[in-house]
């Protein structure tokens, strides 16, 4: 069985035990900041112009999904590495350590973990060597694939959770990237099921072969929903969306659904109610405008 935990990579029928290093950290420790919404906890630590996340959705741990944002300058760090999940989960521990936020995990014989700890909080404790297991998702930035079936290579991740095919040493962040950690079932046949494709940063398919996990991607939030429009008499359009107590979110608009050039329509806020009502001129040129609300955090 192969699948990813602290310490380990994939590779097909393949366990690799890596060591991990002590790295010197130079964050300075900050204040933090708690947003909570009805299905969510974010908890904003740092301080800089870029964003990750490191998320937990597990229901022993908390009902609500927890979200680390870790909020930094600049993509490599001071050495002129490039930032990588490690950074990001570093970061999250010493910037917490103390408060009623702090991470911790624990594991097992092998170096493999079996649980984690938020402040006063343990999930369930789950055999890293059976199902189901701690399996970490991805979104945003780039992978450094080590062991695949064919070669080594980089891959884009995209705008979607996919579960890691390495690990996160050679996960590199980008701004708005997400790293997640869910337990889920998991299981190693051979079977078709267990080989995955990505597509390298030069266009190439490349296989990797780890094993079969059930179940869908991790849900953060929800998104907002639409719950009427309509033209008022002075000739106005007025939308009505649903949002949650806590979010931030932002209007966009395009002209055509054809293509994706979406902008932002105003600035972005923080909902104080369930609703959010906006009343906009009708002065577009081609009488023609679509909106979307999108859920920033």
């Amino acid at each position: 069985m192969q699948h990813l935990f602290l310490g380990w990579a994939k590779r097909w029928r393949f366990h690799l035990l890596l060591i991990l290093h002590v790295y010197s950290l130079s964050y300075l420790q900050a204040a933090l900041s708690v947003t909570e919404t009805a299905e969510s906890i974010t908890i904003h630590l740092g301080s800089g112009a870029n964003v990750s996340h490191l998320a937990f959705v597990e229901s022993s741990l908390n009902p609500k999904s927890i979200i680390y944002a870790w909020h930094y300058d600049g993509l490599t760090n001071p050495d002129a590495s490039l930032r990588t999940g490690i950074d990001l989960f570093n970061a999250v521990q010493m910037e917490t350590d103390g408060s009623p936020w702090a991470l911790s995990y624990s594991t097992d014989d092998y170096g493999l973990t079996t649980s984690f700890t938020v402040g006063s909080a343990t999930s369930r404790v789950v055999d890293p060597l059976k199902s189901p297991v701690w399996t970490y998702w991805i979104q945003g930035g780039s992978e450094y694939v080590e062991f695949g079936d064919s070669e080594s290579f980089t891959f884009l991740v995209g705008n979607s959770l996919i579960i890691s095919p390495a690990y996160w040493d050679t996960r590199y962040l980008t701004n708005g990237s997400y790293d997640v950690w869910t337990i889920t079932p998991f299981s190693s046949t051979g079977a078709p099921s267990d080989t995955h494709e990505y597509t390298d940063i030069s266009g190439k398919a490349q296989t990797v072969t780890f094993g079969t996990y059930e179940g869908s991607a991790p849900v953060l939030t929800g998104p907002p929903k639409l719950l009427s429009s309509r033209i008022l008499s002075g000739g106005q359009l007025e939308i009505v969306f649903s949002v949650l107590q806590g979010g931030v979110y932002q209007l966009q608009a395009q002209e055509g659904l054809t293509q994706n050039s979406w902008q932002n329509f105003e600035p972005p806020f923080i909902a104080t109610t369930t609703e959010k009502t906006y009343t906009l001129p009708m002065n577009n040129p081609s009488k023609r405008a679509f909106f979307r609300l999108v859920r920033r955090e």
